[in-house]
């Protein structure tokens, strides 16, 4: 079953790439935008000790200022099981606390802290033994 979250993630990412295929690399101008909209460049508001699989091609990000708020999607060339063991030991190797992972052959939701900072990896299969993946970073 995929959990309710991870459904809304899903959607929004959806609603992200649309509205990116329509308005360009922000919602303003980046000079003080709230919300800053990118693709290609892990946003500098991540972790620098943040793990990304190597050969990881950068989608869309989102920068929500206001709300404290930072996702990208990440596309790779490794089967989903293989990713989902990836964050599973890279995540705790970087100091990061796994609370929940759980999902099925469809989805993988991996829920993660470490002090203020909480978050999200979605892992999806996306074919041909591709993966696709969703992180997202909130700070308190």
């Amino acid at each position: 079953m995929i959990p309710h979250r991870a459904l809304l993630v899903l959607a929004a990412l959806g609603a992200l790439t649309l509205t990116l295929a329509g308005c360009g690399d922000s919602a303003q101008s980046d000079d003080g935008a709230s919300v800053v909209f990118g693709e290609g460049v892990i946003p500098a508001s991540v972790p620098a000790d943040f793990p990304v699989p190597e050969g990881a091609v950068v989608g869309t990000t989102l920068v929500d200022r206001m709300n404290h708020r930072t996702e990208f999607r990440l596309n790779l060339a490794e089967e989903a099981t293989a990713v989902i063991q990836y964050y599973t030991v890279s995540l705790v190797s970087a100091g990061y606390v796994v609370d929940n992972s759980e999902g099925d052959i469809t989805l993988w939701s991996i829920e993660f802290s470490r002090d203020t900072l909480r978050g999200s990896v979605l892992i999806q299969p996306a074919g041909n033994g591709l993966a696709a993946v969703v992180v997202s970073i909130n700070r308190s």
